[in-house]
């Protein structure tokens, strides 16, 4: 088999068992792998009515064909089960060296269920596998969870393995099921979305250790080392790559803040005067930059490792990134740098999700400004630009301390309690992210329909389109979820992949990895039946078109460019684009075409 390795791990917590299965022939003809994978084995496995933090949700670990096989940007690892924070289909993917570890140890996938009654983390070492106790990690922040895990596995390994070894971790906020928790791995990477590491905490499950000496075998090594060498040469020659190579996401700030699409004081303004700086992204990276870092068999290192004087936030941590810039910066009315990198370095450390807790705290912010949330409740005062409460805010939510143990359960239950839904800024209970919907207005669009809820990485993000006819951005937004469907199932990078090579790269890579003479209608088909899958998980678990929406302040209240977001003129447009009723369910005619009766049937 070339691009898979044939072998799926699953993890029984509650019983202490690990086993090996075969990985389905059909599963990667239909699905492929990763997103499309663990979709496809969530859905068929558990209830999507189950409570997410019950022992009955699974958690599952995903990689795709083109991991660990050299493919540049082809590092990446996708993260299944049923969100917490929205109840809804989850599916964050995240860079780094795990996704490779786990196919270099022999697996496509890791299916972690049940629950252990008392804190572990997991061992894999190629067949070796071990559940063994975290204790002693228990508590721990992020970086110092992996810190000691690194220094317990010292005498078993030599140096070069242990280096080259893969940690993932959740913080405090995942142990005390702080709903958009997230999952941290190898030094500050996050998948970030969605609450997993809640689902983590969960099930006791402290971390997972993983390391892996195999290979991944490829159907046309020639050919493939002539793809890689053109993809540099590509690469080198593309001015947006390029950017990438120097920036990352720090030219992005500046850049929205000029066209009048960033988040700000909660999505009041698309600007914020005090990122003008950031109009040079030279400014963040002679500010804070250590160093840039790669993610495995990647050539651009878009990743940048930080850090500023101070020795209450020692050592370094990734990013900020664009997103958490936006969110936890300019939506909190935070404009120093060294403040952003404080809330950032937090977020990572305690495992909570940057752009949540952003949108989350900014909800708070405008309703102490309004009067709605009385000073008492906090403890301290909560307006916008107030560093201090912010930080001590972080801390108190990672632990469900006093007030923070309301902002836990997430901004819909914030904003409910003190009787303002509409203040918070959220898609199916999840925060939206940076890009100001009223200034481009197709990711309103996309922003609404999204199968994970409020998150920008699940289509393609048409900076500029600018304001168009409506079937022109149902067009554009249904071919773009579709085909970044297909990306998170191969695993490519969704940065690298989602513009400047586009889908002709993804194919020919498939083909020369595989083996397999896929086609474009084969991958567009993939990538369909993906995203109506994940459609059904959510309609059969209560999420259907009421849940298609955008807050009142993106439709109603024109924010940005006098303008608000025709969410209603799209929708109905989208649906019928889809193949969906009037009520945003699939028809038996789409299902027939995509495989999908059996999994469609009672809706």
């Amino acid at each position: 088999m070339f691009g898979w390795k044939g072998k799926m791990l699953r993890v029984d917590l509650s019983r202490r068992n690990c086993s090996v299965e075969e990985t389905p022939s059909d599963l990667i003809r239909d699905y492929m792998g990763g997103r499309g994978a663990g979709v496809k084995i969530l859905f068929d496995e558990i209830d999507p009515r189950i409570d997410p933090l019950g022992p009955e949700n699974k958690l599952i670990f995903a990689t795709g064909p083109l991991v660990g096989t050299g493919v540049p940007a082809g590092g990446r690892y996708i993260v299944v089960s049923k969100s917490p924070l929205s109840g809804a289909i989850a599916n964050p993917c995240c860079g780094g060296y795990f996704g490779p570890n786990l196919k270099f140890a022999g697996y496509d996938l890791l299916i972690i269920e049940g629950k252990s009654p008392e804190p572990v983390y997991l061992f894999i070492r190629n067949d070796v596998v071990e559940i063994r106790s975290a204790d002693q990690l228990w508590g721990k922040w992020a970086t110092e969870t992996e810190r000691l895990l690194r220094a317990e596995m010292s005498e078993d390994f030599d140096e070069w393995e242990l280096n080259n070894m893969s940690i993932v971790t959740i913080g405090p906020a995942g142990e005390n099921l702080v709903k958009f928790a997230c999952i941290m791995s190898d030094g500050g990477r996050a998948a970030g979305r969605s609450g997993l590491g809640a689902v983590m905490g969960s099930k006791n499950l402290k971390g997972l250790a993983v390391s892996g000496t195999g290979e991944v075998k490829i159907a046309d090594v020639d050919g493939f080392k002539k793809a890689v060498m053109d993809f540099f040469e590509e690469g080198r020659a593309n001015e947006t790559l390029e950017k990438r190579r120097r920036w990352g996401t720090w030219s992005l700030p500046g850049r929205a803040n000029k066209t009048g699409t960033q988040a700000a004081l909660n999505f009041q303004s698309g600007y914020f005067e005090p990122f003008t700086k950031f109009e040079d992204p030279d400014f963040i990276r002679d500010s804070i930059r250590v160093r840039d870092e790669a993610c495995f068999g990647c050539p651009f290192a878009c990743s940048k490792r930080s850090r500023i004087e101070d020795l209450a936030y020692p050592g370094t941590t990734k990013g900020p990134e664009h997103e958490s810039m936006a969110l936890l910066g300019s939506n909190c009315g935070i404009g120093d740098l060294d403040d952003i990198y404080r809330a950032n370095y937090l977020c990572n450390e305690l495992g909570m999700d940057t752009i949540s807790a952003g949108a989350i705290i900014s909800c708070a912010m405008e309703l102490f400004e309004k009067g709605y949330l009385p000073e008492k409740d906090i403890g301290y005062p909560l307006s916008f630009g107030s560093n201090e409460s912010m930080f001590q805010l972080m801390r108190k939510t990672a632990l469900r301390e006093d007030f923070g143990d309301l902002l836990a359960e997430g901004g819909d239950a914030l904003a409910q309690k003190y009787g303002h839904p509409e203040l918070f800024m959220g898609i199916k209970g999840m925060g939206m992210p940076a890009w100001h919907p009223q200034g481009i207005e197709v990711i309103g669009l996309q922003y609404a329909t999204n199968n994970v809820g409020g998150c920008h990485t699940k289509a393609t993000l048409p900076f500029y389109e600018g304001r168009k006819d409506p079937k022109h951005h149902v067009r554009l937004t249904k071919q773009d979820q579709d085909y970044i469907a297909v990306v998170d199932s191969s695993v490519l990078c969704w940065i690298i992949y989602h513009g400047p090579l586009w889908g002709e790269k993804l194919l020919s890579w498939l083909q020369i990895t595989t083996g397999i003479d896929y086609t474009e209608n084969d991958l567009s088909l993939i990538g369909e039946r993906i995203w109506n899958l994940e459609r059904i998980f959510n309609l059969k678990a209560g999420i259907s078109k009421k849940d298609d929406r955008l807050p009142k302040r993106i439709t109603d209240e024109p924010r940005v460019k006098n303008q608000v977001v025709h969410l209603d003129r799209m929708l109905p447009e989208y649906y019928k684009f889809r193949g969906w009723d009037e009520n945003g369910i699939p028809t038996p005619e789409k299902l027939q075409q995509l495989g999908l009766e059996k999994e469609g049937a009672g809706l």
